[in-house]
């Protein structure tokens, strides 16, 4: 992928409100897409996408939901490296250990700082960036080393 393009990045939070401020915060940087739930998630999901953003609790209306931890352990499943950012306007604790046990990349409380939230994205795209070309590159080093 060249540097030039923008980073494909997709949020999930159930408060539509939210997302279209998010979007508009960040997609002067990066190509944002958005759902507010987790079959719409799954629908976007691909390979383009280099980073998730999303909610703990993905209906307000159920205290106990936590489909955002239902859609990272998805998400860990099916693209094991990508970035996943959970976020949480809850003060619960548990949970976020729990979803950093889970392979969350980093737990954020809302409100978000934004200039923060943008440093973040761009470090831990280019870690997974860093770290796919480095897997390719011991592919390509372990091919050319049998053909040797």
């Amino acid at each position: 992928m060249e540097h030039s393009e923008k980073s494909k990045i997709l949020i999930v939070d159930d408060i539509e409100e939210y997302l279209h401020s998010l979007r508009n915060a960040l997609g002067r940087e990066f190509d944002v897409r958005t759902a507010t739930s987790m079959d719409e998630a799954k629908e976007i999901m691909d390979e383009e996408v280099e980073l998730l953003l999303l909610d703990i609790r993905l209906n307000e209306d159920e205290p106990q939901n936590k489909d955002g931890i239902l859609l990272l352990e998805w998400c860990k499943e099916n693209y094991p490296s990508k970035p996943v950012v959970m976020m949480s306007a809850y003060r619960d604790f548990d949970i976020a250990v729990d979803a950093l046990n889970l392979g969350a990349s980093y737990f954020l409380r809302k409100p978000i700082n934004l200039s923060e939230l943008k440093a973040l994205l761009r470090n831990l795209i280019e870690q997974a960036r860093l770290s796919k070309e480095n897997i390719q590159l011991k592919q390509k080093l372990s091919k050319y080393e049998t053909e040797a």
